[in-house]
């Protein structure tokens, strides 16, 4: 049991990690990173680090609010050619995504949502959608 868990943690993990189409030297998928670690993409063109989560302020999952809040999350990006850069992209539409060199970066996620009642403390991750051409 634990054989096969851990097969399918790698195969999940791969298919997370490199996210480029064979031959066309582009990308146009969902990635998910952890906070601290970094995705390599288009075929090693571009690098995304999940820095950091600088305010959260979302409503937590076992409490009603009145409004939902917002999260920022800081990442990182270098490309091949270019100067690495600092993006800051938050959970509201309109603040999502951001555009560095060729490439387009959205926010689809940040995940654990809060929670008013305590317990341990997951390690945040990002989902994001990466599209752009070297």
């Amino acid at each position: 049991m634990k054989r096969a868990l851990s097969l399918m943690a790698a195969a999940l993990a791969a298919a997370c990690a490199v996210a480029t189409e064979p031959g066309t030297g582009g990308v146009d998928a969902d990635v998910q990173v952890r906070l601290g670690q970094q995705v390599t993409l288009d075929e090693g063109r571009l690098v995304v680090g999940f820095t950091e989560v600088p305010a959260d302020s979302r409503c937590p999952v076992d409490v009603q609010c009145v409004q939902a809040g917002e999260a920022t999350v800081a990442l990182s990006v270098t490309a091949a050619g270019r100067e690495p850069a600092v993006l800051t992209l938050r959970t509201t539409v309109g603040k999502d995504a951001a555009t560095y060199g060729a490439y387009r970066i959205e926010l689809r996620s940040l995940l654990p949502q809060p929670r008013q009642a305590g317990g341990p403390a997951e390690t945040p991750y990002v989902t994001l959608h990466v599209r752009g051409e070297s």
